[in-house]
């Protein structure tokens, strides 16, 4: 796997009865870690709001940032959508 994927978009209903969100994620593989786990970075106006990551049980992780975890799982969700 390349250690820097490409940049893609998601829309994501995260305040429900708005408009949703469109966010860029940047997958990028955690050097830190033996097995080099993909992590994702969230970004909206160019800014890096958090970064997730999956772990064994298809269970999203918030890194940084300060989101509750129904956004991040509704995130996480949105990622999966792309790569499914």
């Amino acid at each position: 796997m390349k250690e820097e994927e490409e940049i893609f978009e998601i829309a994501v209903d995260i305040n429900h009865g708005l408009e949703p969100l469109t966010f860029s994620i940047s997958p990028f593989e955690d050097t830190r870690t033996p097995e080099n786990i993909l992590n994702f970075k969230v970004m909206r106006d160019k800014k890096t709001i958090a970064v997730l990551r999956p772990d064994a049980d298809h269970c999203w992780k918030l890194l940084e940032g300060n989101m509750d975890q129904e956004q991040v799982d509704a995130i996480g969700a949105a990622i999966d959508g792309h790569y499914a």
